[in-house]
């Protein structure tokens, strides 16, 4: 059946998501159903950048499996993005088959001809992977998991910025919260349009993303609804913005920060400036939230400066990610 953010059923739909995920990862509490309600009324906004439904699957009154689909809008509109769970007691019981089913019909009545997913494998034996096998998906991007344990070891992360400033002369260091000034809104919309082109892919069936200050907005906004903290670092050159991070902090969830994108534009690369902006966010992170404990990032093993700066400054492997396709006939 089909449901919306408001609907009685909600709450139980979200539910679905919170034991799979604690069955998957039993020593990380599961996003709240305050993440999922604010995903799911951005998505019926008007004027965004994607839209989408979701699904539950019923056993008697009982939700046993969720189905969310993503349609961008605005750039790769033959894509849909698929996210599937099926409740720890029922799987293996034909609830994920129905639910697959259902995100093909709908993807293919909104004019999707390609299908993504991804699956966090947690360990080798991650249910995903051989449902997704089983129905003729392909496995078209492998990125590792990294954990950094806090406080970071100051040595670690004094030769790092020594070494980043040593290289970066001319550039200089802007650090924000949750807004990304107005000055370098157009500077940060080319970054993120330039991430969906020059980060690595695979062989997923992507093209690149259209982004301006109004999907920045839209971005941060969206950051905000499901309690998340933008903690940033940019670097600039002659008055513009050449390099970002961001770190997202849910507030549900004080404990734990999650790496989200980094980008230096290929023009200024070989100065040093993502490690140059990490280590930034790192010290403003210690002031400002000192009870984070572990940060998570994920990078593609062909992305070697992101891994080695990540490894510089301690991140240790804790797990995989693997997205997925499906080419709709």
């Amino acid at each position: 059946m089909e449901l919306g953010p408001d609907d009685a059923l909600f709450p139980a739909w979200c539910e679905v998501w919170a034991a799979s995920e604690r069955a998957d990862r039993p020593d990380e509490a599961p996003r709240p159903a305050a993440e999922h309600v604010a995903l799911g009324r951005q998505l019926v906004e008007p004027g965004g950048s994607r839209d989408g439904t979701h699904r539950a699957a019923l056993v008697g009154d009982d939700v046993v499996g969720a189905l969310r689909l993503l349609f961008p809008l605005k750039d790769n509109t033959a894509t849909a993005i698929v996210d599937l769970a099926v409740h720890p007691h029922h799987r293996r019981r034909g609830v994920g088959a129905l639910l697959h089913e259902e995100a093909l019909r709908l993807a293919a009545a909104s004019g999707r001809t390609a299908l993504i997913t991804e699956i966090d494998e947690v360990n080798s034996d991650a249910p995903g992977v051989s449902f997704a096998s089983a129905r003729g998906w392909t496995c078209d991007l492998t990125e590792t998991r990294r954990d950094l344990l806090l406080p970071v070891d100051e040595q670690r992360l004094a030769a790092l910025e020594a070494d980043a400033r040593a290289r970066s002369a001319g550039y200089e260091l802007v650090t924000w919260r949750d807004r990304t000034p107005e000055e370098f809104l157009a500077d940060r919309a080319l970054l993120e349009q330039r991430m969906s082109t020059d980060a690595p892919h695979g062989d997923l069936p992507t093209e690149e993303e259209r982004w301006d200050g109004e999907r920045v907005r839209e971005y941060e906004a969206a950051s905000a609804a499901r309690g998340r903290t933008l903690l940033s670092a940019g670097a600039v050159r002659d008055g513009r913005m050449v390099a970002y991070t961001d770190l997202q902090l849910p507030r549900s969830r004080p404990g734990i920060a999650q790496q989200a994108g980094t980008l230096v534009l290929r023009e200024h690369r070989g100065h040093r400036l993502g490690a140059l902006v990490k280590a930034a966010v790192l010290r403003r992170l210690a002031v400002e939230f000192p009870q984070v404990r572990r940060i998570s990032t994920y990078n593609a093993d062909s992305n070697t400066p992101m891994v080695a700066v990540n490894e510089a400054l301690g991140f240790v492997p804790a797990g995989r990610l693997t997205m997925w396709s499906l080419r709709l006939a």
